[in-house]
């Protein structure tokens, strides 16, 4: 097994102080469903990004940041509450936080009662939590939703992308229907990630007319499956371009305990062609994700949302395309657990640099809190402030991640 300093895969039984910068900045939090590494910016020979690109000129690139869980749900449940699965209880997509941790104050929870406006659009949480958010913003209309709506009572659009039209992989053989994949040719706005794209534009026309201090968190969708995309983002990766992952012939043989049964059976039965189309189908997504966030901070700069702003952009867990014959995320092997993270704040001096120390997701509340000038919540948080590392990529640091 390789191990990366002192990064730890722990197999669980069933991860306003910089120039001249203002007392208080807003907080703009960009979470990106299964978007591991393959990214331009983390060194991806082929993967086209270029707005991550440019905006990474912007921030400090972490590239040894690694979530607690190798899933959605219960990473969000982590790094939202700073606190380790262990220690809030959350182990499957299905758990909604506050079953497994009541008293739980969330990252947004805690801006929420320090007076800032907290904002949600698309998948932040995996269920909605009204404690955390003063609004939720409605998808299909582009507006808000109403106050006070019971948790869990708004279900996102995600299966209007079913109406879209296009080709791609059929799933009605029965085989894990959510292995799906379309390059949309017609009803592209009916993509989840196109409908956030018109409500964030909404949300930032609010907040640039507003004085409140605010936290704008924004969750995309792709490259998470079912992977539909407009057909030009497909039109980048020719099927023939694409590589398999091939797993060394003197490689260490995998116990098969490590894997899900019933998916890995029907991995090992995917033709080269199907496994170029799902591995081009991710890729696609990740294309599309990086075109509308590109959009968006055009959006936010050309409104002031980034003079005085705390961003985040990070991914919620790690994604194999075949690495090891694997095609989802949930395993505990490096390109599972490790996901990109970047954060910028105002006045940074070391804007542009990149830092190689271990770090954890579980990091990001206390970071956050830090550079925003707030308390945390007695006895709850795990991590540690990263901001020793955001204003020298080089100091001191202890280099543990667990998993």
């Amino acid at each position: 097994m390789k191990f990366f300093k002192r990064l730890i895969f722990a197999g669980l039984t069933l991860v306003p102080m910089f120039g001249n910068a203002a007392a208080s900045p807003n907080v703009i939090f960009f979470v990106v469903d299964d978007l591991n590494i393959d990214i331009g910016c983390y060194g991806h020979p082929q993967v086209q990004t270029p707005n991550l690109d440019k905006f990474r000129e912007q921030v400090m690139v972490f590239d040894q940041a690694y979530v607690q869980y190798p899933l959605c749900g219960p990473s969000r449940n982590s790094f939202l509450s700073g606190t380790y699965p262990t220690r809030n209880g959350s182990w499957h997509n299905q758990e909604h936080l506050r079953d497994t941790m009541p008293d739980v104050v969330t990252l947004p929870g805690l801006f929420k009662k320090n007076g800032y406006r907290t904002i949600s659009s698309g998948k932040v949480f995996h269920a909605t939590d009204p404690e955390s958010w003063s609004g939720i913003s409605d998808l299909r209309s582009g507006g808000i939703l109403p106050d006070g709506l019971p948790r869990n009572s708004y279900k996102p659009p995600y299966w209007e992308e079913q109406k879209t039209i296009g080709e791609g992989r059929d799933p009605s053989d029965g085989k894990l229907p959510w292995m799906e994949w379309r390059a949309v040719t017609e009803n592209e706005e009916l993509i989840f990630d196109a409908m956030l794209d018109k409500a964030v534009a909404n949300r930032i026309a609010e907040v640039a007319q507003s004085d409140e201090p605010y936290f704008l968190s924004i969750g995309f969708r792709r490259p998470h499956d079912p992977f539909f995309a407009p057909k030009r983002f497909f039109d980048l990766y020719p099927l023939e371009s694409i590589n398999v992952p091939v797993t060394p012939a003197d490689a260490s043989p995998i116990p098969p305990q490590i894997f899900y049964a019933p998916y890995k059976e029907v991995f090992d039965q995917l033709t080269e062609q199907e496994a170029k189309e799902f591995i081009r189908a991710y890729y696609a997504g990740i294309s599309y994700m990086d075109d509308l966030f590109g959009g968006m901070i055009d959006l936010m700069e050309k409104n002031g949302l980034l003079e005085n702003a705390v961003i985040v952009f990070a991914g919620d867990n790690g994604y194999m395309p075949g690495d090891k014959g694997w095609f989802n995320k949930g395993v505990l092997f490096e390109r599972a657990c490790q996901a990109p993270l970047m954060i910028g704040m105002p006045g940074m001096k070391q804007a542009g640099k990149r830092c190689g120390r271990v770090v954890q997701f579980v990091d990001l509340f206390p970071t956050v809190t830090e550079l925003c000038g707030l308390e945390n919540p007695p006895n709850q948080l795990q991590g540690k402030s990263l901001v020793p590392l955001l204003k020298n990529p080089e100091s001191e640091w202890e280099e543990l991640a667990v998993t």
